[in-house]
C-alpha cells in the first residue's frame, strides 16, 4: 500500500512539474505576441509567475495562474503587464501603458494563439 502511494505521489508531482512547465510557456508565447500585436517590444523576452489558485471553471477545477512582464513602448521604460491563465487557457492580458490607459484582451478572436489552448 505504501508503494502504491509512493508512486501515486510521484505521478502527481511530474504531471505538476509539466504542466506548470507548459503553461509558462504558454504565457510566454501569449505575452510575446500580445506584445508584437500591440507594437511594443517584450522586455527580457520572458514572464514571471506571480501567483495561482485552484479556481471553478467552465471545465470544473483548474488552476488559475497570473504572469507578469514587462515591455517598453519606446525603447526607454519599463511598462509592466499581466496574463491570466485557466488551466492553459488564456482569461486576460493587461498592457498598463505609460499615459495610464490599459490595453484588455479576452479569450476567443483576441487570443494571440487564434483559440483555446491544445
Amino acid at each position: 500500500m505504501t508503494g502504491l502511494m509512493i508512486i501515486l505521489s510521484l505521478a502527481l508531482v511530474a504531471f505538476y512539474v509539466n504542466d506548470t512547465w507548459r503553461a509558462n510557456e504558454r504565457a510566454r508565447r501569449v505575452g510575446r505576441q500580445a506584445c508584437e500585436r500591440a507594437g511594443v517590444q517584450l522586455l527580457d523576452a520572458t514572464v514571471v509567475r506571480i501567483g495561482q489558485r485552484l479556481t471553478w471553471g467552465e471545465r470544473g477545477l483548474a488552476l488559475q495562474r497570473r504572469y507578469r512582464f514587462e515591455f517598453s513602448a519606446d525603447g526607454a521604460g519599463r511598462h509592466p503587464g499581466e496574463i491570466s491563465l485557466e488551466g492553459r487557457q488564456l482569461r486576460r492580458v493587461t498592457l498598463d501603458w505609460p499615459d495610464g490607459g490599459r490595453e484588455f484582451q479576452g479569450p476567443g478572436a483576441d487570443d494571440p494563439d487564434g483559440g483555446p489552448s491544445r
